[in-house]
């Protein structure tokens, strides 16, 4: 996933940046890097390889401001020798404000970052007071650092939906950054900058910010962990800034590429294939193919695909998804559709060099980097949106959605990143859930729709991280046999949006209560808890997205589960990931 990185010290920094690139540790391996050296403020742009190479040989700069990913589509931005900038993020009104201030609508986030702040500094406003009004325009997920180099002591932060930390390290070197891992791994004492704040750091002591009044001096907390105590954890809490940068891309239009494109229209039907928790990707957008697209929809485990005596249709799209693109299963499936004249397949990966793209017609990549835990997380989550976008373009191309189901389906895609950031708010909610629930060998996870196989995938998290035997059940099902397993040491995990089918849900939890069950519900309506009925009220306002919501706080509360029982959290029993070409120092062999 992309990320940000800004040092500042009274020395030179560029060294120490050289140490924290290698420290991310991820597949993340271009980097620009914009530094003042005596030629002036000069870019580099970097492929990083390990160990990370020493970064400018001879210069020596006492700041550095730098942009990581998978590509260099963040880089930051020198504008008129005056404004140094950087964003992550995605801008909802961006098309809007580039209008205004006669940008190209398609231009890069931080030219029309810097086009708002700009003037403002020519005006005599301090750079504070213009990202505080700067900031009242902006609506969206967005992170930014930026300096004015008439002021090259001082730089600012603002989050404005995205995390950002700041830290001081030896050498009265700050750190700022949207890496929480990192952070945690090199600063101590560090703050985590508030929704809205605005922080100055630099060469003096790190200040909060207030508009038209002096920067009051910011209290920074001991860094009591000194580094994200699982990589799981870890890949939990970036999924926010992983599905803004793909709601970012769709909307500059940079997720689909030109020949898909040019066959969507002739798509009668889908069919999905996927192994594992890909395969509950599958399940959950084709909800979304049949109803956002119109298009008949048929998922597959690969395993058994690949066996089957298959019959293509012509006008069928083959999606096959794998996180690693490496999946046995997953590409031998490809290879047999293939093998029977399957016309099109279309790999959904998170590996761009894997067999799996290889030998597909069409890719489309999830950009969520390296999963270090074997647990899928982010790119789960980040299948289902790329899937969600898929269904949103198609339904355009065929002409099946009208304009307000478009803006509709838009506007949630603009709106995931803070909703999933609020969900995971309720960690602590979550881990008190634990403490009761990682007594239990056996539980239920329910849901209705489209939540029924997040409840699927829920389940399955239990099992492979907490080795809990938990199973995944359609509600409405519970009373075809399940429902005479319920008792009072069977807890149930329900999956609750207030939605259609929320009455219908009710009805099943009154009879999971009449057999002495103990329910513990997430819920975005305004439903109570009782004796033991417990509510986790997960943020409202996400209709055809809200399964991610819901799978986020299922990936947190099998994690916390999976802590309290005393589990190894990222390697598990007879589990490992599938061997991907982009990354065989991390990932492991795939089990055949």
């Amino acid at each position: 996933m992309p990320e940000l990185i800004a040092l500042i010290a009274p020395q030179n920094v560029l060294p120490a940046l050289t140490e924290h690139l290698g420290a991310l540790g991820t597949q993340e391996n271009q980097a620009s890097i914009l530094f003042d050296s005596m030629d002036g403020i000069q870019l580099e742009r970097l492929t990083l390889e390990q160990p990370v190479q020493k970064i400018a040989p001879g210069a020596n700069s006492r700041w550095v401001l730098s942009s990581v990913g998978t590509t260099q589509q963040f880089p930051p931005y020198l504008h008129q020798n005056r404004l140094v900038i950087a964003a992550l993020g995605s801008c909802h009104n961006h098309q809007e404000l580039a209008r205004e201030y006669r940008l190209d609508s398609h231009c890069p986030l931080n030219l029309l970052l810097a086009t708002l702040l700009h003037p403002q500094l020519q005006q005599g406003i301090s750079l504070s007071d213009a990202l505080i009004q700067t900031s009242k325009l902006l609506r969206g997920d967005l992170a930014l650092i930026c300096q004015d180099t008439h002021e090259p002591q001082h730089w600012y932060a603002c989050n404005l939906g995205l995390p950002l930390s700041i830290g001081m390290e030896s050498g009265l070197r700050q750190i700022c950054t949207t890496s929480t891992h990192l952070a945690q791994q090199v600063a101590n004492p560090i703050h985590q900058i508030k929704l809205g704040e605005v922080i100055q750091f630099g060469l003096s002591a790190p200040a909060r910010c207030n508009f038209r009044q002096a920067p009051e001096t910011l209290i920074l907390s001991p860094n009591k962990g000194q580094q994200v105590p699982h990589h799981m954890l870890e890949e939990i809490e970036s999924q926010p800034l992983i599905l803004s940068a793909l709601v970012d891309r769709y909307f500059t239009d940079r997720t689909f590429p030109s020949p898909l494109l040019a066959k969507l229209s002739g798509i009668c039907s889908i069919n999905l294939v996927a192994s594992g928790s890909s395969y509950h990707a599958a399940l959950i957008a084709s909800y979304w193919f049949e109803s956002l697209a119109g298009l008949k929809t048929q998922v597959d485990i690969a395993s058994e695909y690949r066996y089957r005596d298959i019959r293509p249709d012509n006008k069928e799209l083959l999606i096959a998804i794998s996180q690693s693109g490496e999946t046995t299963d997953t590409v031998e499936a490809v290879r047999h559709a293939q093998a029977a004249g399957h016309p099109y397949c279309l790999a959904l990966c998170n590996a761009p060099h894997s067999t799996l793209v290889s030998i597909s017609d069409f890719t489309l990549l999830t950009h969520s980097g390296t999963e270090l835990s074997v647990s899928s997380t982010k790119s789960f989550t980040a299948q289902l949106l790329v899937l969600f976008q898929l269904a949103v373009k198609i339904g355009q191309i065929r002409n099946h959605l009208g304009s307000e189901r478009i803006a509709a389906c838009h506007a949630e895609m603009q709106s995931l990143g803070a909703k999933v950031h609020a969900t995971l708010e309720h960690s602590k909610e979550l881990r008190r859930w634990a403490g009761q629930l990682h007594n239990y060998e056996n539980l239920f996870v329910i849901g209705r729709h489209a939540m029924y196989p997040v409840a699927l995938e829920g389940a399955f998290k239990f099992k492979e991280v907490a080795y809990q035997y938990a199973t995944g059940f359609a509600a409405g099902e519970l009373k075809h046999g399940p429902i005479t397993l319920i008792n009072a040491n069977l807890p149930v995990i329900a999956c609750l949006p207030w939605n259609q089918h929320a009455e219908r849900m009710l009805s099943n939890l009154h009879e999971i209560r009449a057999n002495q069950g103990e329910l513990f519900v997430l819920c975005d309506g305004a439903l109570a808890s009782s004796d033991k009925f417990s509510v986790i009220r997960l943020p409202a306002g996400l209709l055809e997205l809200a399964p991610i919501c819901y799978i986020a706080a299922l990936q947190l509360l099998a994690y916390h589960c999976a802590v309290l029982r005393g589990n190894t959290i990222d390697s598990h029993r007879l589990l490992s990931k599938a061997q991907t070409r982009d990354d065989r120092r991390v990932a492991l062999a795939d089990i055949q």
